[in-house]
């Protein structure tokens, strides 16, 4: 999470959509996967977690702290997930901090029954800036300034395509993209809409049935 959480960080406070395009270039090149799949799936819009409500995150923070002095922060700074990742009275070294994948794989599998109590322990290994980028990824607002149209440009940049090839193939690819990420790195062949590659297939088999899912994975 920590190089996910720098990378949010970086993208807020870069105005410039050149700069925007060169960090995430920069991040999803020396990134392995599937970590930069699912990064690259959460700025685009294509990840969202259905078991984990903002409620969830409201239940964690009051029960570890007054709820009216939760109520005054969160009135004071207005943001959800910022106002959590300061306050949280967290617990350094209790657990160790997980990274993106592990908390999507957690997230897929869990029921709501078990969120919050993961939740609580991922907030308690991570630092302000961890749990910051951890709460925007649950409550899918990012709001670092990156849209889908911006994060097909850094994938033609990457691959030195035409943005257009990736238009062509992107409804056919899935999180965490690694046939995509193959062909652009020039590993493999250009995966199709006819032919999505083995990773997409084997991702497909352990998600939820296709009427699920209509362009975006949602994970209950």
């Amino acid at each position: 999470m920590r190089g996910f959480a720098n990378l949010l960080d970086r993208l807020a406070f870069t105005p410039q959509r050149n700069g925007k395009l060169t960090l995430m270039r920069d991040y999803l090149r020396d990134t392995q996967d599937p970590e930069r799949g699912w990064v690259l799936a959460a700025l685009s819009g294509a990840l969202s977690f259905d078991a984990a409500k903002p409620g969830f995150i409201r239940k964690a923070i009051e029960a570890r702290m007054d709820e009216t002095l939760f109520a005054l922060s969160y009135d004071y700074v207005g943001d959800l997930a910022e106002t959590v990742a300061l306050v949280w009275p967290a617990k350094p070294g209790a657990n160790r901090e997980p990274d993106l994948s592990e908390v999507v794989d957690a997230l897929r599998g869990a029921s709501r029954a078990q969120v919050q109590t993961l939740i609580e322990a991922w907030l308690d290994a991570l630092d302000a800036d961890g749990r910051w980028a951890l709460l925007k990824l649950l409550t899918g607002g990012l709001r670092v300034g990156v849209s889908a149209r911006l994060a097909k440009q850094v994938l033609a940049n990457m691959g030195n395509v035409e943005i257009g090839e990736i238009e062509e193939v992107w409804y056919s690819q899935h999180p965490p993209y690694e046939d995509l990420f193959a062909w652009l790195e020039k590993r493999s062949d250009k995966p199709t809409a006819d032919a999505p590659g083995r990773f997409e297939k084997n991702i497909r088999r352990r998600l939820l049935p296709p009427h699920h899912f209509a362009g975006h994975y949602r994970f209950e």
